[in-house]
């Protein structure tokens, strides 16, 4: 556990830190978006697979909700108790502050996923991953079984999440680099260390402090779902990217998978 603890609260500090430039870039636009009631980012694919699921008034749990907006989307396109949860203290603040402001009925609160009070047990229908999620997470396994601990029976888990194979590619700001060229390993048994910011927002450059990241292959994601229980309902892959990292796989050559989306059931 203090292993865990030392990345998970130096990612803490690290998006702390990005937040402010975050919403200096976008604080507004979300403002503005989520002052029409009813607004949702939710698009498809995902669209088309959560209204299969149907939220009309199920209780959803997002983890790792950043500012918040997937969660008020979901709200907004029905579910009933919505509660999101962040390591970071300012996008939890800001969440909170935009919920608030536009009377959408969620909670936001600040917590590391992997201490999630256990009050929570048992008590959602929905656990809702996006975009982003997975890599700052040391302990995968660890996550799965803290998710099947929130969730009911017959809950179900929700990711939709880059594609793993698009870990190996050269990102978008390697522009001199052929963006379909193997760079990276698939199977990667230490974090990527990065000191220079996150902010894929507002694209300014700055000194961080340092930030951990995780490469989770395929077959981690699907086995560490199995081995805690819950079933697998589904499973997609698309070439489209949702990381803002990859745009130049997305339109030129080949496709090739860039994003997923898998559904489980609990037991």
């Amino acid at each position: 556990m203090h292993e865990i603890k030392k990345y998970t609260q130096a990612n803490r500090l690290a998006w702390n830190e990005a937040m402010p430039h975050h919403q200096e870039a976008n604080k507004s636009k979300w403002d503005d978006r989520f002052s029409r009631a009813g607004y949702s980012v939710i698009q498809s694919p995902e669209l088309e697979l959560l209204e299969q699921i149907d939220l009309s008034g199920k209780a959803v749990a997002h983890l790792c909700c950043n500012n918040g907006v997937e969660l008020m989307s979901l709200k907004n396109m029905g579910a009933g108790k919505c509660v999101g949860f962040d390591i970071s203290d300012e996008a939890i603040s800001e969440a909170n502050e935009r919920a608030q402001r536009f009377g959408i009925d969620c909670e936001f609160i600040q917590s590391d996923v992997y201490d999630i009070a256990p009050r929570y047990n048992n008590e959602f229908d929905l656990i809702y991953i996006s975009i982003g999620c997975l890599g700052w997470l040391p302990d995968l396994p660890g996550f799965m079984g803290r998710v099947q601990s929130l969730l009911k029976t017959r809950g179900q888990l929700f990711i939709y999440e880059e594609h793993p194979f698009a870990e190996m590619l050269p990102s978008d700001d390697m522009v001199d680099m052929d963006p379909q060229r193997i760079i990276e390993p698939y199977f990667k048994d230490e974090p990527y260390v990065e000191t220079d910011g996150i902010d894929y927002v507002g694209k300014k450059a700055y000194a961080s402090k340092p930030m951990y990241w995780f490469v989770w292959t395929l077959s981690d994601i699907l086995m560490g779902v199995i081995e805690h229980g819950m079933q697998l309902k589904h499973f997609s892959e698309y070439p489209e990217d949702i990381s803002t990292l990859h745009s130049r796989n997305q339109t030129e050559g080949p496709a090739i998978p860039l994003s997923y989306i898998l559904i489980a059931e609990k037991g």
